[in-house]
């Protein structure tokens, strides 16, 4: 009797370690994605208004959005660790890191940061196997879209605001390269920023991929995209936005897209 009760008490602190031995808050849509995909969403006690995925984020408690958090709450939450994606301003990260709370920002700029914020998470959270096994994934998946690259590619162009302009960099660069095309708003030197309507025209894209807040403009017939008809405005957002695991899925569609008429 004394055995069962001694192996049932182990398994029990086993269950605490693995699901709650840590309090997160999570204010980044994209690592509570990663926080989900390592097997942590029980150890996030709350996130931003925008985490919706997986299905099970949306019973996590709300604290806001990132640049105006519930900062009580988050404190009477008692986190061990808050996960952003943007730098916190300057009064809040230090009161809360003088709480003892770690503050870590993950903002991956590319794939590869990507996978190197998976891999810090799975050190961080003793969840190395599983960050393995996603990164891998990750990365039999895009091997699988470079076979699929053939030709000529195409020259995109993403719009997330109509007025002003408004388009994409970086992150979203890298996820078009993967796919197989040439991000025409490559010398954009943010994330996002403002895209002069005359270079959109003269460095005239093959595809315009309309996300966002856009819902899209009149552009001239001697742009490839419009004369082709290849303005798409049917992808989900939060795969092309988001640099969490789902990022894979954009990579895969806009490969689709590239090349439906090859």
């Amino acid at each position: 009797m004394k055995k069962i009760v001694l192996l049932l008490t182990f398994l029990l602190i086993a269950l605490e370690c693995q699901a709650g031995q840590y309090r997160i808050v999570s204010l980044a849509p994209n690592v509570t994605e990663i926080l989900f995909a390592l097997g942590l969403g029980d150890s996030i006690v709350g996130v931003d208004k925008y985490s919706d995925y997986p299905e099970e984020a949306k019973k996590i408690e709300r604290l806001g959005t990132f640049d105006k958090p519930n900062i009580e709450r988050i404190i009477l939450l008692k986190p061990d660790y808050i996960f952003v994606s943007s730098d916190m301003g300057i009064d809040r990260l230090s009161y809360l890191e003088g709480l003892g709370v770690k503050v870590i920002k993950i903002s991956p700029k590319s794939i590869d940061e990507l996978r190197k914020g998976i891999a810090m998470l799975g050190i961080i959270f003793d969840r190395k196997p599983q960050a393995r096994l996603l990164i891998e994934d990750m990365e039999h998946r895009i091997n699988n879209v470079s076979h699929n690259i053939k030709g000529k590619r195409p020259k995109v162009f993403v719009q997330l605001f109509d007025d002003p302009l408004v388009t994409v960099s970086f992150f979203i660069g890298d996820l078009i390269e993967l796919a197989g095309g040439k991000n025409i708003a490559w010398d954009v030197k943010e994330g996002a920023g403002l895209f002069s309507y005359e270079v959109l025209i003269e460095r005239n894209p093959d595809i315009i991929i309309v996300c966002g807040f856009s819902r899209g403009m009149n552009l001239p017939p001697s742009i490839n995209a419009v004369r082709n008809n290849r303005i798409y405005k049917d992808i989900d957002p939060n795969i092309l936005l988001r640099p969490g695991p789902r990022a894979i899925d954009a990579i895969e569609e806009l490969n689709r897209l590239f090349y439906e008429t090859n």
